[in-house]
């Protein structure tokens, strides 16, 4: 795997505060946090971390026996508003999780086939990887965000609208990687064949489907696809962190340059409620969590995987977690279940920098106090 910054455990417990050995040592939170109480351990480390890595802001919700409590910390925009619990933040890649989800819902009714070849007439992909293939990011499929030429369409127009045939010609000409199934290679062209191939077996959109499937009847209100709209009201502001640390404001990006791999917002509460429910199969059958989790496979072959020690169908693995991370264009995402113990949690943040895999150190050097969280 890549080489990957990692927070020190020991500055972030010393900036929190939180002096194990001197019972009698005191100290502020490091970042603003919701509640007018004194901050507890998980706030002032989650805080932190946060303050650490340069990031202006973000959330953290942790969910267990039915009970989320969500902490958020720093400032959501240039202006300084304070994030909330209803702050809104891209999901971006956790999108995945959900539309793959959809996908093993319409195999168990039979309407997919997932050894089947994914239709690819009329998007300029070539191949005959499989369904499976896709959602395991085992196709060989060149990555369309991974592509220089998305560089330069995004900054001549950040507003710009696009479509998924445009997503497509970013790789028009990429040679695949390898051949389905005989390697590891994490691609976002994977997922929006994947969204189109439930467009056109179900008669709807994607999104319409993943609403009607998830969001709507497990009561996840604040997640969203706006398509070919800029992001929400309410949504925080993305930045990218430079290495010396200073955060510039990127423009908006409308939400269909990720399309059914990245393109979803919610709130940090909602998000832990689907991690809980992506860990524990609820909404699937039995047989196709099964499925989903045997497929986690290493990871080792793409050295510019997110960080997941392994990968399966629309699912990965951090240690005893699994769930699914996202990151790009000003913010980054964390939706991860903790077996166990029964603990879900969300992790979201409005920057994008040197460290692309945040949340997951944050949950990795964190995870003591999450787990302990009541």
């Amino acid at each position: 795997m890549r080489q990957r910054r990692r927070p020190r455990r020991s500055a972030i417990l010393i900036a929190a505060g939180l002096c194990l050995t001197l019972p009698a040592c005191t100290a502020e939170p490091a970042a603003p946090v919701s509640t007018e109480s004194a901050p507890d351990p998980l706030a002032a480390v989650f805080g932190a971390a946060v303050e650490e890595a340069d990031v202006p802001g973000g959330a953290i919700a942790v969910r267990r026996d039915g009970e989320t409590r969500v902490v958020p910390v720093g400032v959501a925009d240039e202006a300084g508003a304070a994030v909330t619990e209803d702050t809104l933040f891209a999901y971006r890649s956790v999108t995945k999780s959900l539309v793959t989800t959809v996908v093993l819902q319409l195999a168990d009714e039979g309407v997919i086939d997932l050894d089947s070849p994914v239709p690819t007439a009329g998007t300029g992909v070539d191949g005959d990887a499989s369904v499976s293939d896709l959602a395991t990011m085992t196709s060989g499929i060149p990555n369309y965000s991974a592509q220089p030429g998305l560089g330069g369409l995004l900054t001549a127009q950040w507003d710009r609208s696009w479509t998924d045939t445009t997503l497509y010609a970013l790789i028009d000409g990429v040679p695949a990687s390898f051949a389905p199934g005989s390697s590891y290679q994490y691609s976002n062209t994977n997922t929006v064949l994947l969204g189109q191939l439930i467009s056109d077996r179900s008669g709807r959109g994607w999104d319409e489907a993943v609403a009607e499937r998830l969001t709507d009847p497990y009561e996840m209100d604040s997640v969203v696809y706006p398509g070919d709209r800029l992001p929400p009201p309410g949504t925080a502001t993305g930045f990218q962190i430079d290495e010396d640390g200073t955060a510039e404001a990127l423009p908006p990006v409308r939400a269909s340059a990720f399309s059914a791999a990245g393109g979803m917002f919610g709130t940090a509460a909602d998000l832990a409620t689907w991690a809980e429910i992506l860990g524990t199969g609820a909404a699937v059958s039995a047989d196709a969590h099964r499925l989903r989790t045997e497929a986690l496979a290493p990871t080792d072959a793409d050295p510019a995987s997110p960080e997941y020690d392994a990968y399966g169908f629309g699912i990965g693995r951090l240690d005893r977690w699994i769930g699914h991370t996202g990151s790009g264009l000003g913010f980054q995402s964390l939706a991860m279940y903790h077996g166990d113990t029964g603990t879900a949690v969300a992790i979201v943040v409005n920057a994008t920098g040197p460290d692309s895999d945040l949340p997951a150190r944050i949950l990795q050097d964190l995870e003591e106090e999450i787990l302990q969280e009541r």
